[in-house]
């Protein structure tokens, strides 16, 4: 996951303390061999970024794209459609 994406959602406030995430974790077994793993956990700010594959079981461009994200990190401004309110619409006589 991209550093600037996560700042832009925590911002944003779509990834918070209660925000499952899948990540992968350094683990240490009893004969003191270390190896990677994956865990399932809720979402704090000493997880980096590079460590989250899933938020809330998508993959992060994609569940960015549900809200105009893109993958780097901008907000997409997208131009609504249908009719325009009274006071936006341009009176010509």
């Amino acid at each position: 996951m991209n550093k600037k994406l996560l700042k832009t959602l925590v911002e944003q406030g779509l990834v918070h303390t209660r925000t499952r995430v899948r990540i992968k974790t350094k683990a240490r077994s009893w004969t003191e061999v270390s190896f990677d793993t994956i865990k399932i956990t809720n979402w704090h700010s000493n997880i980096g970024a590079d460590a989250i594959l899933e938020v809330d079981g998508m993959e992060p461009e994609r569940f960015a794209k549900v809200y105009n994200i893109t993958p780097d990190g901008t907000i997409k401004i997208v131009k609504k459609r249908g009719r325009k309110p009274k006071h936006e619409q341009k009176i010509t006589v």
